[in-house]
């Protein structure tokens, strides 16, 4: 009959019905792996969605960066420390850095590419010490401003036109660097304000407030740029576990096909 042909074609000896039930056993684990995987797949999909939008906030700000360079840059005729043309410069260039890091950064992100993650990770190190640098060279040089916009202000008096003066005395309602009775007045200043206040005081509360709006704004990027360099690490760390286990996945895969060939198991095919 071709039941009891079928049964009798089937060896039940000891050796072959372990063997197919340590098989059965091995492809049910691996199959609960890939199971379980799928939660840290989730939670690592989670991480890389997170580094895509520190990202794309570092993008927005290197944007930032880009524009206030390019205003500073057309809106500098009255600028009297000489300041204007190097901030311009250093924001434009920075701005363009951090545009391009941050693209690096949502790349990989979004394709899992551990070699642009630690490139992303190294560029942004990299930025942060510069940024940190540059900070805590201005900070040294604070003390100098008031010799700096004296010296400044004198050189644009003696120059072929006062424009500049004049400009941050009608900004400012004020008359002279010190008071009226300075050496460098403008004729106009003294006849339309004879008691005006000199603008030292002012000027220098304006460039010391602008010199903290600049270093606020340095602090927010540099903590988006920190929050960037701790998903940057935690997803590198998933990404490497995840390839980790790929291979130890395949390695286990093609050990048990060789035991099968090795052994002859034909019909572990169909299990």
């Amino acid at each position: 009959m071709p039941l009891l042909s079928r049964l009798q074609a089937f060896s039940f000896n000891t050796e072959s019905w372990f063997s197919t039930s340590s098989f059965i056993f091995v492809k049910n684990l691996l199959l609960l792996i890939n199971f379980l995987s799928m939660f840290s797949i989730r939670q690592m999909l989670a991480e890389c969605w997170n580094l895509i939008l520190s990202s794309i906030q570092t993008l927005l700000a290197g944007l930032i960066l880009i524009g206030a360079g390019g205003y500073i840059n057309t809106n500098s005729a009255e600028d009297i420390v000489g300041l204007s043309g190097s901030i311009a410069v250093a924001s434009i260039v920075i701005g363009c850095i951090v545009t391009i890091i941050s693209f690096l950064g949502c790349f990989g992100a979004a394709n899992e590419k551990g070699v642009l993650l630690k490139t992303y990770f190294a560029l942004l190190i990299i930025l942060v010490i510069l940024e940190i640098s540059v900070g805590a060279a201005a900070y040294a040089k604070r003390d100098e401003m008031n010799t700096s916009i004296d010296i400044a202000w004198h050189n644009a008096a003696q120059g072929p036109n006062n424009s500049t003066i004049v400009g941050i005395e009608k900004l400012f309602d004020c008359c002279g660097f010190y008071n009226t009775t300075d050496a460098v007045v403008t004729p106009d200043c003294v006849l339309k304000t004879p008691n005006s206040t000199g603008c030292h005081d002012q000027l220098t509360a304006t460039l010391k407030g602008s010199l903290s709006t600049i270093g606020a704004a340095g602090l927010a990027l540099g903590l988006v740029e920190l929050i960037g360099l701790i998903f940057s690490v935690v997803l590198f760390r998933k990404i490497a576990s995840k390839e980790t286990a790929q291979s130890n996945l395949l390695n286990e895969a093609w050990r048990i096909n060789r035991t099968k060939v090795q052994y002859g198991y034909q019909n572990y095919q169909y299990v």
